[in-house]
């Protein structure tokens, strides 16, 4: 192989640079360096014949576009395979991490016409072969020789940096994000549900935004349609930014107790109310202080012009318009999406929709 061309995460800061590796020991170094570099990432080495049909930018564009399929394998078997493990220092097992070098056959039309594993790294078996079904999908530019090029593909993933876990950030966040979650879900209970006390528990993987790309429930004391409706309510959880991160698995727990009457109470759902409530008065009053301030200004300026208006003093009561609509000022910690319903909040199914699937921000 003559050239290698990178796709990598945050890690990597020159991933649309070329390079020229003179030895076969060269291009592996190279690999292992970006490996070490980036949570995930795609590397294409074409061969030298190859090298001279395609051009760099092009290839560059295939190594990125491959990135979304592959990384949807790692987050489709991870929410799957992980479990809590105390005992792991990452706090998880079956992890499908690690990495896998596949070479592709490419037809002059630019059809990749074969595939073949040539390492992997993967402990789980079936990363590669989903990685090698979306190289098969890809489209290569045609060329004009009338001849088949190799190209052999690196991808690579791990969770990467989980400092902040372990932080009383992390877990008072959590805390908040499952009680607003369970509340979420009460729709997903009522009338649904026999009394009785449950607890609600699954797996979020959030980007490095803080954003849930994929979830489920475990939860299995609840019929099949509940989960699913419950783990639609749960998607919306939402934590800390972490930009060194690719994917930060979040174990979601809360306890509900169904009523006799049909009472649906999530444990810790005062405690939340009380918490919104002080933050908003500390808010208010931040806010009132400013508005204060600048009408002290205000009056300043007036003494000193030392001029007397002597207009009519318009109340608002005659032609002025009044806008009365109420102020909604949104809330404390952070902007909600524009679906997702506040804490509390009836009348808004989380079973409605699809989950959606967004996958992590590329830089």
């Amino acid at each position: 192989m003559a050239m290698a061309l990178v796709a990598g995460g945050c890690g990597l800061r020159k991933a649309n640079t070329a390079i020229t590796p003179m030895t076969k020991m060269g291009t592996d170094r190279y690999v292992r360096k970006a490996i070490r570099s980036s949570n995930e990432g795609v590397i294409l080495l074409p061969s030298e014949k190859a090298e001279r049909v395609y051009e760099l930018p092009r290839l560059n564009e295939i190594a990125h576009a491959l990135r979304d399929p592959a990384a949807l394998c790692f987050l489709s078997r991870a929410i799957e395979t992980m479990e809590p493990a105390p005992g792991d220092e990452r706090g998880f097992s079956g992890v499908p991490e690690g990495q896998v070098k596949i070479r592709a056959r490419i037809a002059p039309s630019g059809e990749v016409v074969a595939t073949e594993i040539l390492e992997s790294g993967f402990s789980d078996e079936r990363m590669p072969a989903c990685v090698q079904r979306a190289i098969e999908k890809q489209q290569f530019p045609p060329n004009k020789g009338g001849v088949n090029h190799f190209v052999d593909i690196v991808y690579w993933v791990s969770l990467g940096m989980q400092g902040d876990v372990h932080t009383e950030a992390w877990a008072d966040q959590l805390k908040r994000e499952s009680i607003a979650a369970g509340i979420r879900a009460k729709p997903c209970l009522q009338g649904r549900v026999p009394t009785g006390a449950y607890t609600i528990g699954g797996l979020n993987l959030v980007n490095r935004e803080g954003q849930t790309m994929i979830n489920r429930i475990d939860a299995q004391s609840l019929p099949e349609e509940v989960r699913s409706c419950v783990a639609r309510a749960f998607r919306d959880v939402m934590m800390p930014r972490q930009p060194d991160a690719f994917v930060r698995p979040v174990t979601t727990q809360v306890a509900v107790q169904i009523q006799r009457d049909g009472a649906i109470e999530v444990d810790g759902e005062e405690w939340l109310r009380l918490i919104e409530l002080e933050e908003r008065a500390r808010l208010d009053e931040r806010r009132a202080a400013l508005q204060g301030g600048d009408a002290g200004e205000g009056e300043a300026d007036a003494v000193d012009d030392g001029a007397v208006d002597d207009a009519p003093v318009d109340d608002g009561t005659d032609d002025a318009p009044v806008d009365d609509a109420p102020v909604d000022d949104g809330p404390i910690d952070r902007p909600a999406p524009p679906t997702r319903p506040k804490p509390g909040e009836r009348g808004a199914d989380p079973g409605a929709g699809g989950i959606k699937l967004e996958l992590t921000p590329r830089r």
